[in-house]
C-alpha cells in the first residue's frame, strides 16, 4: 500500500501538476482529520453510492464541508444482475 499524505498532494497542487485534491473511500472521521490538518481542502470524495447504499450522513457531511461526492457504483455493485432480476415483469 502506498500512503500519500495531504501535504504531498498539496505539493502537487502547488507545482501545478494537480488542480484539486480528491479522496476515495474515506469516512467522516478520516475526512475530518484531513480538514483539520490540510492547507488545501479536498474538493471531491468518491465512494460507493446507489439507491440501496445511499450513505446519507456521509453525503450530508460532505455537503456541509463543500466537498462534492461522486458515486463509483451508481447502479449497484457485483450483485446488479440479481437485483435487476427482482424487477423483471413476471
Amino acid at each position: 500500500m502506498i500512503a500519500v499524505t495531504p501535504q504531498a498532494m498539496e505539493a502537487e497542487v502547488d507545482a501545478g501538476r494537480a488542480k484539486a485534491i480528491g479522496l476515495s473511500n474515506f469516512n467522516e472521521n478520516q475526512i475530518q482529520r484531513i480538514l483539520d490538518t490540510a492547507r488545501i481542502k479536498p474538493a471531491n470524495l468518491q465512494v460507493e453510492l446507489h439507491a440501496y447504499f445511499q450513505q446519507r450522513p456521509l453525503v450530508a457531511f460532505c455537503r456541509k464541508n463543500n466537498i462534492s461526492v461522486v458515486a463509483y457504483a451508481p447502479l449497484g455493485s457485483p450483485g446488479l444482475p440479481d437485483l435487476l432480476d427482482k424487477f423483471k415483469a413476471k
